[in-house]
């Protein structure tokens, strides 16, 4: 894999088994995502973006099941990993340290019985626990406590984690200082989402918080391990337009801040205009065009994200739609799942899928106006 590549898609293929037959969720889709960026990945609803950001979690919902294909992580370390091929408790360590994600309901999200600190500290413990042991260790021994009995489990805890004794000990006697250090953490990523009143708001329930301050919430867990992507689910669905214009500045700052790639999904192509630096158009399980924002918005090549710009709603012009419906994903057309909705349609459109393949540098389109012999003749 390309050093200037964060996570792979390989030909990656997701069904869903149902009563009504099998769902061709994502057929053999390519991506990649490169360290640092913001990568919008727009399209229709049900066209397969929300199934992509879960396979890239491993958590795919029942009955759906990765078939084939490979999402290789390329670490901090430089390991790489094939994020199919993990058992459970690796993918478990990957989500939330590697890769987080933001989701567009945030309260159906956030537990109702526990306040947001609890929350984000049981994120924090799960994955930056020795950090914060040895935080507490440094603070006792500034004050003069580092032979204190709360020093000794704190030094077992981080020598001996998995010991039953440990275990026993750790839950019997109270933790202050490791407490006091977690929640100075879960105060500043409060704040640096923006929240105004973090100490007040961290012992809130999630039903006491406002649409917005719950998905500020949630993207202070997300953050909490400074993870290498964040991938935002549509996180402005169902917020006012000031909300929204809020969250995608926070978003927009985070990536300086924390330098991590983001994949943004969306069917809002305002919204990839303001925030992204290359997007990636989905149409009925497939990716059909990638390129720089400004290209393609400058000069699409793909009929369906020609008929996707076209349909943006301008002022004093006709409204222009693309002709027909979204496809059954359980019985899409063969060849191009595009073609019966296409006016360059041909007989090859009909029987053989398009590749995706690079028509201008770093600009990639699965189409066969721009492929093979029928390149030179567009």
């Amino acid at each position: 894999m390309a050093e200037e590549t964060l996570i792979e898609i390989k030909d990656l293929v997701v069904r869903f088994y149902t009563y009504a037959g099998v769902v061709e969720a994502l057929d053999g889709i390519n991506l990649k995502i490169k360290p640092g960026e913001i990568l919008g990945l727009v399209g229709e609803t049900g066209c397969g973006k929300s199934v992509t950001s879960l396979s890239i979690l491993r958590l795919v919902p029942p009955p759906g099941k990765i078939e084939s294909g490979k999402i290789i992580l390329n670490k901090r370390d430089g390991e790489n990993l094939n994020i199919v091929d993990l058992d459970n408790e690796l993918i478990r360590k990957i989500r939330g340290k590697e890769i987080s994600m933001i989701f567009q309901e945030p309260k159906a999200y956030l537990n109702p019985v526990y306040t947001v600190e609890d929350q984000i500290k049981e994120s924090l413990l799960l994955h930056r626990k020795e950090e914060f042991l040895m935080r507490a260790l440094d603070s006792l021994k500034k004050s003069g406590k580092e032979t204190s009995f709360e020093a000794k489990i704190y030094e077992r805890m981080l020598k001996k984690p998995d010991s039953i004794l440990t275990r026993f000990l750790a839950k019997l006697i109270p933790k202050k200082v490791l407490d006091e250090e977690i929640r100075k953490e879960v105060i500043n990523l409060l704040k640096s989402v923006g929240i105004a009143d973090p100490e007040r708001v961290a012992k809130m329930y999630p039903f006491e918080l406002s649409g917005g301050m719950a998905q500020r919430a949630l993207i202070a867990m997300a953050l909490s391990s400074n993870p290498l992507m964040l991938i935002a689910d549509e996180p402005t669905t169902n917020l006012d337009v000031t909300i929204q214009a809020q969250i995608l500045e926070l978003i927009r700052q985070l990536r300086e801040n924390y330098k991590s790639s983001i994949l943004y999904i969306t069917h809002d192509l305002g919204v990839v205009a303001e925030i992204c630096d290359r997007v990636a158009v989905m149409y009925a399980g497939n990716i059909v065009e990638v390129a720089d924002v400004y290209k393609l918005f400058k000069s699409p090549l793909h009929p369906y994200t020609k008929g996707l710009l076209g349909s943006i709603p301008r002022p004093g012009q006709e409204f222009i739609s693309i002709p027909g419906t979204v496809p059954s994903l359980i019985n899409p057309p063969k060849g191009c799942r595009f073609h019966p909705r296409c006016q360059f349609s041909m007989d090859i459109c009909r029987e053989i899928k398009p590749n995706l393949v690079e028509i201008e540098k770093d600009h990639f389109v699965a189409c066969h106006l721009y492929q093979g012999e029928l390149k030179n003749e567009r």
